[in-house]
């Protein structure tokens, strides 16, 4: 007999990738923690089909990657509060948690413009509603910088929908008719892969004249490819966690007004796959690769003067000119940056941390992350990793 103390909740999340077993550990830390609760799941994938014994299932609660209309409609007729997290059909009235999909394209389009580029581009993925507000916030973030943003749209093409080579071969000619070099994010780690495959048919030099970003950040994806895929990593248990706590309210019948969540990404992940920087000069480009390499170490302008051969005056103008930022700041950016990956990957101590991205005391990075992220270094950790 069923104990009714104990409820009784269905999850129909992908098992076969990273980000959906992520976003299980985190419903289970909730479940562990709040619980206990009786968990139904089993192996699912992009195409598994919702069970028949749900039928006459007389559970209180689901969590589910909403796929389509039907399948939200077969999920509401059961009558018990349904929590998705994929967003992918636009105007359900579902609650959910998802990512934060404006945040994710913003952080994509700032990376590409540190690089330097000027020109970019988009290939999303056809009817998928999170693809399609990260395209929108791309476009608008090149938008305001002046700059064009390029959109691949495969379901206007003949070519991508005879067969998966025939769209591979549509999108390397769409490729080959950019301006270069132009920055590319893809709508997730996968669409990227078939951007690489497709440089590849045509020559085109990743990340020289194309500097590609996915969404994911699927190791095994990003780094089984050549060159290695820069990607956005999630906060995945951060997801599953909320829309457990929002089941959970929604089963005890409690009122709620935050019945769409978004959770802002983890960080960029850099790999090869954008490790460039277009600049026309190559002196100024070298002295930008440089300071990537050397900006947590004992590094100063004349440092990068001498590495470059230039004169200090004429490397200061010169940078202005064509990065419209210092050297000093383009410094102060790269050890900001290492700071902030090492206070979410690690469990450093703020000194630790501070040493190693270059910072001369733990005072002064606090008072930088205060600055640019209006929190503590540890409220910065709490709110980026749980």
């Amino acid at each position: 007999m069923r104990d009714r103390d104990t409820p009784q909740v269905a999850i129909f999340i992908e098992t076969s990738k990273t980000f959906g077993r992520e976003i299980l550990q985190g419903i289970s830390t909730y479940s562990r923690t709040h619980g206990p609760w009786s968990v139904y799941i089993d192996e699912w994938g992009p195409e598994t089909s919702l069970p028949d014994w749900l039928n006459g299932w007389e559970g209180d609660g689901i969590i589910a990657r909403v796929r389509s209309r039907q399948m939200a409609e077969r999920l509401a007729a059961l009558n018990v509060p349904v929590v998705d997290t994929l967003q992918q059909i636009p105007s359900l009235e579902l609650s959910g948690v998802y990512s934060d999909d404006v945040a994710l394209a913003r952080i994509a389009f700032e990376h590409l413009q540190d690089r330097h580029l000027r020109h970019f581009a988009f290939v999303g993925v056809e009817r998928a509603n999170w693809s399609l507000r990260r395209q929108q916030e791309f476009a608008r973030q090149a938008q305001q910088q002046g700059a064009a943003c390029e959109i691949y749209s495969p379901l206007s093409r003949r070519r991508f929908a005879e067969s998966w080579n025939g769209g591979q071969e549509d999108l390397a000619d769409w490729l080959e008719s950019l301006p270069k070099p132009v920055g590319l994010m893809a709508a997730h780690d996968l669409r990227a892969l078939c951007v690489l495959d497709a440089c590849r048919r045509r020559k085109i030099a990743v990340p020289e004249q194309v500097a590609v970003v996915g969404v994911d950040n699927d190791d095994v994806f990003c780094e089984v490819v050549d060159p290695p895929l820069t990607s956005i990593s999630h906060q995945a248990k951060e997801i599953g966690y909320q829309a457990a706590a929002l089941l959970d309210r929604l089963m005890r019948g409690q009122q709620t007004d935050d019945s769409t969540i978004l959770i802002p990404p983890r960080l960029l992940i850099p790999r090869r796959s954008t490790d460039t920087v277009a600049v026309d000069d190559p002196a100024i480009a070298a002295a930008l690769e440089f300071i990537r390499r050397n900006a947590c170490g004992k590094i100063s302008v004349s440092l990068i003067a001498r590495e470059v051969n230039l004169a200090r005056r004429s490397l200061e103008r010169r940078f202005i000119r064509l990065v419209g930022k210092t050297p000093h700041q383009i410094i102060a950016e790269e050890r900001l940056r290492r700071a902030r990956q090492l206070l979410i990957d690690t469990d450093f101590t703020l000194e630790q941390i501070a040493t190693m991205s270059g910072f001369s005391s733990a005072a002064y990075l606090s008072v930088i992350i205060k600055q640019n992220e209006n929190c503590t270094p540890t409220e910065f950790r709490q709110r980026t990793f749980r």
